[in-house]
């Protein structure tokens, strides 16, 4: 009896000499000259010592939390929080597709991103041709445009780079330019190939079409627009009382085949 008394003794000698201790160890490390010390990480069970060990299975059995399993139990809630934050975008936009009219497609096997960038995380795969509803250019990225997809038996939204996006309807009556590389329908010219004459200060549609197989890439003023599936593109841009210039350039295979250069003026 005399043995276990002295043996309980010990244990609680040495357990409160351990938290005495690894308190001291963990005040002394969160503040250091009064300046808060780098974050700390979780330390697995299997590479505790024989005291970190034995003092959390002590707090435990109290139905308590040792401080390495609250840093543990911090970091896998954290870690949690951001895989939950992550489904929660991931989820943005999915339903019922119900009778949308998915009157676009893609002109080529690409990828939907969450977001208007191509490091964001990728929601889908689609093939050349597949149908999609289309919203609008990203205001943050044009190079990027917001639709709507049928994903197996739902409906999920997000970025598709906008120069794959291409009206469905459009296949069957592509525009013939002639022997033009490039031809702008609206508005008419005053001078043709170099003057557009318009009413009044403000924003001007821009139509165009560019010759079928010639051209496979349109810059318009540094930006590159939507080539739709019957050849034509449009360009919105304000004009102010001064006028503005307008550089079309048109690429084959990366290379530029046409330059069309001319100004809008406000006038008669």
């Amino acid at each position: 009896m005399e043995k276990k008394i002295k043996l309980i003794i010990l244990n609680l000698f040495l357990v409160s000499t351990l938290i005495f201790v690894f308190h001291s160890n963990d005040a002394y490390a969160h503040k250091i000259n009064g300046k808060e010390h780098e974050k700390e990480t979780c330390k697995l069970p299997e590479n505790r010592n024989f005291g970190e060990k034995f003092i959390c299975k002590q707090m435990r059995a109290m139905h308590r939390l040792c401080k390495l399993d609250e840093i543990c139990a911090i970091e896998r809630l954290e870690k949690l929080e951001k895989e939950n934050q992550e489904n929660v975008e991931k989820l943005k936009g999915v339903g019922d597709c119900g009778d949308l009219p998915f009157n676009h497609k893609s002109s080529r096997k690409t990828k939907i991103y969450m977001n208007a960038d191509k490091n964001s995380n990728v929601i889908a795969e689609i093939k050349k041709g597949e149908k999609m509803l289309f919203y609008a250019v990203s205001t943050k990225n044009k190079n990027f445009s917001r639709v709507k997809i049928r994903k197996e038996n739902i409906c999920a939204e997000g970025y598709i780079e906008s120069k794959y996006v291409v009206k469905k309807d459009s296949e069957d009556t592509v525009v013939k330019v002639g022997p033009k590389l490039i031809e702008i329908n609206e508005p008419k010219w005053a001078k043709e190939g170099k003057l557009i004459l318009v009413d009044a200060e403000g924003t001007v549609s821009i139509s165009g079409a560019i010759q079928e197989g010639k051209i496979d890439q349109i810059i318009i003023n540094e930006e590159e627009e939507i080539i739709n599936g019957d050849n034509t593109f449009t360009y919105l841009l304000f004009v102010p009382n001064v006028g503005a210039e307008v550089r079309i350039v048109g690429n084959k295979n990366g290379k530029k085949v046409k330059e069309l250069i001319f100004t809008i003026k406000v006038g008669n």
